[in-house]
């Protein structure tokens, strides 16, 4: 079991950099607050793919450098991000676990790389892409 991370308050530094100061307000960020793990889809599935973390990792980097606007947008192949339908999934209730609201935000998905390490499932909120599912295996639309 994992240890406890404790919250200490945060001390204020005289030049420690705000989020205002640091990045433009249209850029995509990521958050993890809504992952979940099932027996399809989570990390643990993504632990026996050969290289997943690092590509993982490196999609990340690569997308929040995007700004909104142009990953709604984005053509490209390799990227393949778009909204969900539902109807053409394995998962026909969407994301049932989380709550209503969160329920009605728009769910999309994006790819790791063209044809391999899978896809990254989750939803949109402002300039946040709230990660739910991570498919390694390409679950949720086979």
């Amino acid at each position: 079991m994992a240890a406890k991370i404790r919250k200490a308050p945060l001390q204020e530094e005289p030049r420690r950099v705000h989020k205002k100061q640091e990045l433009p307000d249209d850029l995509l960020r990521f958050s993890f607050r809504h992952i979940a793990v099932s027996d399809k889809f989570g990390h643990a599935h993504a632990e026996d793919a050969d290289g997943y973390l690092a590509q993982f990792l490196d999609r990340l980097q690569s997308v929040s450098a995007m700004k909104l606007s142009e990953f709604r947008s984005n053509k490209d192949k390799s990227l393949r991000a778009h909204m969900h339908d539902w109807s053409r999934t394995t998962e026909l209730g969407g994301y049932s676990h989380l709550t209503p609201q969160l329920r009605e935000c728009e769910p999309w998905q994006f790819q790791l790389s063209a044809n391999e390490h899978g896809r990254v499932h989750g939803i949109l909120i402002d300039e946040v892409f709230y990660v739910v599912w991570l498919d390694p295996q390409h679950r949720l639309y086979a």
